[in-house]
């Protein structure tokens, strides 16, 4: 089934109910099915069929629209961060062969800068000036341009955990999969309203905040920019149930909550990604009533690996946060040899999964190569270490980290966090981190890397000292670097593969 057919199903049955909300106004399910038909038609004549649309827009009705009306006319919606960099932007447009930059108004200039930096000769589409008003409101694409569930609707970024980001293909057919996969782990209700401060260019935002809610009938409210007080009002007044978020947004908003003495009332649960829920953040928002609901995902999987469910309650520390599997995805676990590690008692192991959502390769003869190495046969290696308990419906899964940021000692991978935590403490350090470098032996050696504080007089000598009382010899730094920064993602989790780049060259 094509997505536009499963929302004009929803539709049917939610009538007159809000699909979005935007600057305090509602469009009904009902209403948006029309406008996207009426734009269908208005692009078939407009940008012809089969475009690669960059939609380099904030989150609004025009978004919305413009998504569904270009994969009726079997093109390709490409989503750009608007917070990214002019350099970042335009690789973006030309690594994906955009045809066309679909933009808000408030970044028309900053599109025809980007298009003359990069010399690209790309159309711009106005989308919130596209209505097509004279058209039907009941599309029928024409037979020679007929859109199939195989078609390639999305093009989504990888996180770049790894290196250079790469771009996947997604379907008709494989987010349809997983918007009906997850529905019953997610257990959204017809109805219910669900806002994000994220912007839905991340693969994490764009199904659970976007996709998920639409295609099961609830009600996406839309805002960007505010703080404060005027955040928790926003929320209040919009009845929020559902908030998707990192575990960075959702401790400031705690925080915020604590400072303006706010409880979140009517908000039913949260859903975290990019990053664990630590216990603190469980705790607080079990004495607010509201339930956590951690998602564990990848763009190669359309963010889809294992979410928890809040129906199921556990008293046992050990195990809150691990994820239910998806339904009609495979799951196993492999040893340092790839080979499967069986049965369905507690194993560990680098994670490969089999699945309607897996990519079908990273876009681009260049990466041939890296699609090889992720995809061997229908089984995608994700290159995260997971935990896996029980197998089949009762299968749960743990995320423990990428396999090349964890640290083996005695056998068991582990991220050097007593390191970190001891380096954090000492006089004067800001921040500071742990991890392996490779050495042009291919030895694996760690270093630290230490932000001071100004005027700060620690020496890398004094810093491996302190260390040598206080961590195990095998987590003892050979070298400490010094930096401004450490580099992290929206989810607050320090970008290794930055690390390792930077700082390769400091060991022999």
């Amino acid at each position: 089934m094509l997505i536009g057919q499963q929302l004009s199903t929803i539709a049917s049955q939610q009538g007159a109910k809000p699909a979005l909300r935007y600057l305090g106004k509602d469009l009904s399910y009902a209403d948006l099915k029309i406008s996207i038909a009426r734009l269908s038609y208005l692009y078939s004549n407009e940008i012809g069929a089969s475009p690669r649309v960059a939609l380099l827009a904030r989150n609004s009705i025009a978004w919305v629209q413009t998504f569904f009306a270009v994969s009726n006319n079997r093109g390709t919606c490409i989503p750009l961060d608007a917070e990214a960099d002019d350099e970042e932007l335009i690789a973006w447009i030309k690594d994906t062969h955009a045809t066309h930059v679909a933009v808000t108004s408030d970044l028309v200039g900053r599109a025809r800068d980007l298009l003359h930096a990069g010399y690209l000769s790309l159309p711009i589409i106005e989308i919130e000036k596209k209505h097509g008003g004279e058209y039907d409101t009941s599309f029928t694409a024409a037979p020679d341009n007929q859109p199939g569930e195989s078609d390639t609707i999305l093009v989504l970024k990888t996180a770049g955990t790894t290196g250079k980001p790469k771009y996947v293909n997604f379907t008709h057919k494989q987010i349809q999969f997983a918007a009906v996969a997850t529905r019953g782990l997610l257990h959204m209700a017809p109805g219910e309203t669900v806002f994000s401060a994220m912007a839905w260019s991340h693969p994490f935002s764009f199904f659970y905040s976007l996709i998920s809610p639409l295609l099961t009938g609830g009600t996406v409210v839309i805002e960007h920019g505010l703080k404060g007080k005027e955040l928790l009002k926003f929320i209040l007044d919009n009845k929020v149930k559902r908030i998707v978020g990192s575990r960075p947004f959702f401790h400031d908003l705690l925080v915020l909550c604590k400072n303006e003495k706010f409880l979140l009332p009517g908000v039913k649960s949260v859903v975290v990604g990019l990053g664990l829920v630590g216990l603190d953040l469980r705790r607080t928002f079990g004495l607010l009533k509201i339930l956590v609901c951690q998602v564990y995902g990848q763009s190669e999987n359309l963010w889809t690996i294992g979410i928890e469910d809040t129906q199921i309650e556990t008293d046992d520390e050990t195990k809150i946060g691990w994820c239910r599997g998806i339904p009609g995805i495979k799951y196993r676990v492999m040893d340092s040899n790839l080979d499967e590690i069986s049965g369905r008692h507690l194993r560990t192991g680098l994670l490969t999964l089999s699945g309607p959502t897996v990519m079908q390769g990273y876009l681009g003869k260049d990466r041939e190569k890296e699609t090889k190495s992720a995809l061997r046969g229908s089984w995608l290696h994700t290159g995260d270490i997971v935990s896996l308990d029980g197998e089949g419906e009762t299968l749960t899964l743990n995320y423990i980290g990428r396999k090349e940021d964890l640290i083996e000692i005695n056998g068991t991978l582990t991220f050097p966090v007593i390191v970190d935590t001891m380096l954090k403490g000492l006089p004067g350090i800001l921040d500071a981190v742990a991890f392996n470098v490779k050495s042009s032996h291919g030895k694996q050696i760690l270093i630290a890397v230490v932000v001071k504080a100004p005027g700060c007089k620690l020496t890398e000598s004094q810093i491996i000292e302190s260390a040598t009382t206080a961590v195990p010899p095998d987590l003892l730094p050979k070298l400490v670097a010094f930096t401004d920064a450490i580099p992290r993602d929206l989810g607050g989790n320090i970008n290794y593969s930055k690390l390792r780049a930077q700082f390769s060259g400091s060991v022999g």
